[in-house]
């Protein structure tokens, strides 16, 4: 009796050690992570707070030196610069809060199609500038699903802004959603600048550019599909990228 306890209890140390040995390495490896992650962003700020101090300090050391013009110039260089930092710095605090264990979501039963046409009427107005026409072959019967309403709305938002962010003006956007077996399928579609395939899993992780400046003229921070993809995994689902340079992409979710 004696024995076969010792030995039960000797199987459960070493189980328990087991277990801690892989929980620290998890832990070791979330460190890591987030000490690499906190460098990237280091690394992205370092360039547009350099450039506004720099402009600052000539302005200010040269001030009666300016023309009017000038002056315009490199104030609307520091405005664009410190532009970039804030919203590199709001989309970090935004990536960080999808990286907790605390993060809260409101899940409840509801109607997907509806949030789709929600946020087709929201990004309209960008396509609507860019001459872009946004084609969609939706299905006839509402589909009812269980998720949050704000978090999927927003990434699927920010895939469809992508599409007509990188896409040249009179183009067309396609938007296919449909129901396979206990499956809801979205397929966005561009006709845009397209990825090269040595790219085409870089483009998930936080700070991957591919482009320094999209069609807009906006500065890339590389943090909106890790963003997007999170937001997917929490539900369930993935998505995935196929394209072709100079003929567009196709985010398939």
């Amino acid at each position: 009796m004696v024995n076969n306890y010792t030995d039960n209890l000797e199987e459960k140390v070493v189980e328990l050690s087991l277990k801690l040995k892989g929980k620290n390495k998890e832990l070791e490896d979330i460190i890591e992570l987030n000490n690499l992650t906190f460098k990237k962003l280091i690394h992205n700020l370092k360039n547009p707070v350099g450039v506004s101090f720099s402009f600052s300090e000539m302005i200010l050391e040269g001030l009666q030196n300016y023309t009017p013009d000038k002056l315009e110039r490199h104030i609307e260089i520091i405005k664009n610069s410190s532009e970039f930092s804030l919203n590199l710095l709001n989309s970090f605090a935004e990536f960080h809060r999808y990286q907790s264990t605390d993060l809260k979501l409101y899940f409840a039963n509801q109607n997907f199609s509806k949030v789709i046409l929600e946020v087709l009427e929201k990004v309209k107005k960008k396509a609507d500038e860019k001459g872009i026409s946004i084609q969609t072959n939706l299905p006839e019967k509402d589909i009812e699903y269980y998720f949050d309403k704000t978090e999927l709305a927003k990434a699927i938002s920010n895939v469809l802004n992508n599409a007509i962010r990188y896409s040249s003006e009179s183009t067309s956007v396609h938007l296919n959603i449909f129901e396979s077996k206990n499956e809801i399928n979205v397929i966005i579609a561009d006709q845009g600048i397209g990825i090269e395939e040595d790219h085409l899993l870089a483009i998930f992780n936080d700070f991957f550019v591919v482009n320094t400046y999209s069609n807009d003229t906006k500065k890339c921070i590389g943090l909106g599909l890790p963003i997007t993809k999170r937001i997917f995994d929490i539900h369930n689902g993935k998505i995935t990228v196929e394209s072709q340079i100079g003929k567009g992409s196709t985010f398939t979710i």
